[in-house]
């Protein structure tokens, strides 16, 4: 796994790609023939404002989806970031921070496909792609940000030319996802085009969508959203501000020889970000003969040592220490290797904290409030009376009352924001005050949202799923840097 916590000053450093991940052979599988997985994706127009990872971690747990494509995320350079929800964010952009914030692709992944994550490679501003461990087959997905029918046929070319060379890359026997906002329109006319694609598309087919039809034929790929039938409002991806127009331009492909894992593939309309795309999400099993799976034991085990400041804790976890330690003394005569000694050891520590001290809770403050997320749920409940609504009338009244609602979202998401971060502030500045160096370092490490976890050999970026321009706090003598 490559680019694991950078920050997105530093991820502009050259750094190897497709560094592959030390993974077990018992790690989780992306993809089995017990339980068909969910894949979205989604032009969310961007991520570059306050709480818009936090809507998409939501939205993303809402429909138990898996893995999650972002389109047009505005996320210059490239680099990964965790947050403390456990969603991790894979994401590609233009080359320099100071670039203009266009474009921009990503994937979120949950717990279970980061730890199938076997590799990924952030391609450019518009492609990126990512590997993972899967049942007898790996699987790879390519997220994918075309540009519009509008652009130059020079730029066009180049994206597909850059495209062509990342699916070859894909090794032949994997499982090949292609999906994001293709920009393209295929139609449900297939004559000639019977093996790329179905008869159930939206509208008439463009150029941009002969484009990508033509590129699913050389590659073998079949697009998925034609395939099966749903009603008119479940195809649409995209509407107009005047909500009179509606595209299927968002699209998820797959390789031929995988068709049948391929289940279902419709837009989500009640998933809401303040976006003109509705979420595609695709529905896939693999049908192959399914694998056992050997329990694997988290090696990142965290233990709540706080307990220790109590004389009682303190004297209770001595006890059962040392009866580890008499124990082994009478079973293990001869310890033949240090590395069998030190073995025995950990075991006998690890036993001992699991009965005296237990595992740590997580500590995670939400910066969003209550009453912002109602208002975020008011105004996904606007979005779904927008989509309802018949007349030309009706629509333009209930649009106008979402954009003041989301209006309203944006202003209360940057006031929580600023007071979250003013309220941290006061607290490194009160542990600096009282010489309270753990609380102080706590606070400092949440502020510049970074940790080393050295227990996996990797650094992540711990962030509160909250994103905020540069700013510099001053806590009497600490400088506490806020870049994320």
């Amino acid at each position: 796994m490559t680019q694991c916590s950078q920050i997105r000053k530093e991820a502009t450093e050259p750094t190897p790609l497709l560094q592959p991940r030390k993974t077990k052979s018992t790690a989780p599988k992306l993809l089995s023939q017990k339980k068909p997985i969910l894949i979205g994706t989604w032009n969310v127009r961007t991520l570059w404002e306050a709480g818009k990872c936090a809507q998409a971690v939501k939205e993303m747990q809402q429909y138990h989806l898996t893995v999650l494509g972002l389109c047009e995320t505005r996320w210059n350079t490239f680099g990964e970031t965790k947050f403390q929800t456990g969603e991790t964010l894979l994401y590609s952009g233009k080359e320099n921070e100071d670039d203009p914030r266009e474009a921009g692709v990503a994937l979120l992944l949950t717990k279970e496909a980061t730890k199938s994550l076997m590799e990924w490679e952030p391609v450019s501003d518009r492609i990126i792609k990512a590997r993972f461990e899967s049942r007898f087959q790996k699987t790879s997905i390519i997220m994918c940000y075309a540009l519009t029918n509008n652009a130059d046929e020079e730029e066009k070319d180049r994206f597909y030319e850059e495209l062509q060379s990342v699916v070859d890359k894909v090794p032949k026997r994997d499982m090949l996802i292609l999906m994001g906002d293709l920009n393209a329109k295929v139609g449900k006319d297939n004559r000639g085009r019977e093996m790329e694609m179905g008869t159930n598309g939206l509208g008439e087919m463009n150029e941009n969508g002969e484009l990508f039809a033509d590129f699913c034929a050389s590659n073998e790929l079949t697009i998925g959203g034609t395939l099966f039938t749903h009603r008119r409002c479940h195809k649409a991806t995209w509407i107009s501000p005047d909500h009179h127009t509606e595209n299927q331009i968002d699209h998820v492909a797959v390789r031929r020889r995988w068709r049948a894992s391929l289940q279902d593939v419709r837009a989500k309309r009640g998933a809401d970000i303040g976006s003109d795309h509705h979420l595609v999400v695709a529905k896939l099993k693999m049908k192959l003969k399914a694998k056992k799976r050997q329990h694997e034991i988290d090696p990142r085990r965290r233990f709540d040592v706080s307990k220790l400041k109590t004389q009682d804790n303190r004297t209770n976890f001595q006890v059962t220490l040392k009866n580890r330690f008499e124990a082994l003394q009478t079973e293990e005569k001869d310890l033949d290797s240090v590395e069998h000694t030190w073995e025995v050891f950990k075991q006998a520590t690890i036993e001992a904290c699991e009965e005296a001290l237990g595992g740590r809770a997580p500590n995670r403050k939400p910066w969003i409030t209550d009453d912002t997320w109602q208002k975020v749920e008011e105004r996904k409940s606007l979005k779904s009376e927008l989509n309802q609504a018949k007349t030309r009338q009706q629509k333009q009244a209930a649009a106008a009352r979402y954009n003041e609602k989301a209006k309203e979202v944006k202003r209360k998401l940057r006031n929580d924001k600023r007071l979250f971060i003013n309220e941290m502030a006061e607290q490194a500045e009160t542990a600096a005050s009282k010489g309270d160096l753990k609380t102080l370092y706590a606070t400092t490490r949440a502020l510049s949202g970074r940790k080393t976890n050295t227990n996996v050999g990797w650094n992540y970026q711990i962030l509160e799923v909250f994103e905020v321009r540069p700013t510099v706090f001053l806590c009497s003598n600490v400088v506490l840097s806020k870049d994320i």
